[in-house]
This record gives C-alpha cells, sequence and structure tokens, in this order.
C-alpha cells in the first residue's frame, strides 16, 4: 500500500523514496500504515508502535525520521500512547486520518491528523506543506486524572544532520513554538493551545531515553530550550494536567491540545537530484549484494 501511494505520485523524487524505504526496511508488513498525501506532499504514519508518523515529504524529498507520543499518570512511568490498546483508525479522506487508543476505565487518546500540501514546484523554487494535528484526551474513570503528555520530535531536515532548533515561551512561560533550520529547509510548530509547560531540546539520543527510560519523566535538565546546533537534534514538549488552572481532566472530562506544524524547502537542482538517485540505487545495491 505505501508502495503504491509513492509510485501513482510519479516523476523522478517517488522512485528516490520507493528505493530509500526499501533500503531502510519500513515497509513492514505487520506495521498498521496510514498515508496521507495532498498536493506535493506525503505523510506516513505507523500507528501500532512508537515508530508513530515517520516520514514526512514535500516533492519526494523526507524530512522526519520520529514524531509521536508519551503519558504518565501521576509520578508513574512513562509509555507511548500505543501501549493504551490497539488503534482506531478512521479514514477522514486521503489526507486525513483520526488515530485512537483507548485503555478501558482509564483514558482515551485521539490524535486527528490533516495534511496540506502545496503546489507542484520546479527547482529552485520554494515549496511548502502543513500538518495540523488536534489530540483529544479522555478521563474515562470515576476520579481525577493527573496526567502528563509528551511530544517527541526528530525531523532531519535535509537529510543532512546538520539542523539547529530553538524552543520558544510565551508571556506565560509556557513553551507554544519550535523552529527548526537546516540549509535549504525550515520547519516551524505552533502551539494553539494550550501551551505546554515544559521543553527541551537535545542531541539525538537523549530525550528518548528519557521517555523509554521505565520512570517518570520531567523535561528539562540536563537539556534545554536551545539554540541547539548543527547536528542531529531532539526536541519535546511535556502538558502537565496536574492540578490548579490545567486541572482539565476531572472526571468524565478531555483535554484538547491543538498545534501546527509548517514546511519550508528550497527543490534542489536537477543534478542534486540526480545524485539521490545514485546514492539510492547504490545503497540498495550493497545491501542486496550476496556476501563472499
Amino acid at each position: 500500500m505505501i508502495m503504491k501511494g509513492l509510485i501513482k505520485r510519479g516523476g523522478v523524487t517517488s522512485g528516490v523514496w520507493v528505493c530509500m524505504l526499501l533500503a531502510c526496511g519500513l515497509a513492514r508488513s505487520n506495521a498498521q500504515i496510514i498515508p496521507l498525501t495532498d498536493g506535493n506532499s506525503t505523510a506516513l504514519i505507523n500507528a501500532a508502535s512508537q515508530a508513530g508518523m515517520f516520514h514526512w515529504d514535500i516533492q519526494g524529498q523526507n524530512q522526519l525520521q520520529q514524531q509521536w507520543f508519551w503519558y504518565g499518570i501521576g509520578g508513574g512511568p512513562v509509555s507511548s500512547i500505543d501501549t493504551l490498546g490497539a488503534p482506531t483508525i478512521t479514514p477522514k479522506g486521503p489526507n486525513e486520518a483520526i488515530v485512537t487508543y483507548t485503555a478501558p476505565g482509564l483514558l482515551s487518546i485521539s490524535v486527528d491528523y490533516l495534511l496540506t500540501g502545496g503546489t507542484i514546484v520546479g527547482s529552485g523554487q520554494h515549496a511548502t506543506a502543513d500538518i495540523g494535528e488536534s489530540i483529544r484526551i479522555n478521563n474515562l474513570s470515576p476520579n481525577p486524572l493527573p496526567l502528563h503528555f509528551y511530544q517527541y520530535s526528530h525531523f532531519n531536515l535535509g537529510g543532512a544532520n546538520s539542523d539547529t532548533v530553538q524552543l520558544t515561551q510565551n508571556a506565560r512561560g509556557l513553551f507554544n513554538e519550535a523552529d527548526q533550520t537546516s540549509p535549504g529547509v525550515g520547519l516551524s510548530e505552533t502551539v494553539t493551545t494550550p501551551g505546554a509547560n515544559l521543553g527541551e531540546v537535545a542531541p539525538l539520543g537523549g530525550t528518548l531515553a528519557k521517555l523509554n527510560s521505565g520512570g517518570p519523566v520531567t523535561l528539562g535538565p540536563p537539556f534545554f530550550a536551545g539554540p541547539l546546533g548543527p547536528g542531529a537534534v531532539t526536541w519535546a514538549f511535556e502538558w502537565d494536567f496536574v492540578g490548579g488552572a490545567n486541572n482539565l481532566l476531572l472526571p468524565g472530562g478531555s483535554a484538547l491540545i491543538s498545534k501546527d506544524k509548517y514546511l519550508d524547502i528550497v527543490v534542489p537542482e536537477p543534478s542534486a537530484v540526480a545524485l539521490m538517485i545514485l546514492g539510492a540505487i547504490g545503497l540498495v545495491s550493497r545491501k542486496q549484494r550476496p556476501k563472499a
């Protein structure tokens, strides 16, 4: 299904990503892959594991390695949301889907993805795409739910591991924006509501190790809000619904987190595209070459 969708897009860049997906082993038969397509952009979401959204391209150029969500209750361990149960996937069209995870008697978490691509443009021009995310958290228990909710993001803009990222706080001290740049590529995420209580930027591997440590997690030290880079960097937000003004998860209550991601790339010249094709084909050939 993934390959068919990418091939339908046609053109040189589609062939590049068919090769790269084969080379990286991302076309897994046991994964629940959700494809979103619109205009010049494609996103792929593995709903069955914390791989999460693992691909977002503009005109065949992938910019994303992993974006997913974790949760913790009180001072308990943190887990990725796919551990709540098997996902219920509700397609809303070729560019929108809702993924819902439910732990009966405890909580449910739904993520509504909406991809908006731009028009296909020529080399040397800017191309853009946008993903809106609405996250609904419902308390299904008879008690107030002290919940911590996390978003982890690993973008590798331009595939060069030369990124710089900075998180921004609003006047209330809440994190409401992430800006990541690499030569020729820019990414921004804006949190519409509510702003995140905590955030951190870290070298690749640092935050993910925290989230998968098996214990409670508080974002921040030893990491900070940036700027960090250039290099392989990640960033994360934490929302705390634990009391006071943020105590939205009373019995039967819910919380809504609204966010928007925007990508802007400069489309490479044909010579650069040709080099990408040769590199991808060479990688596949090395993978398939029999050992002596």
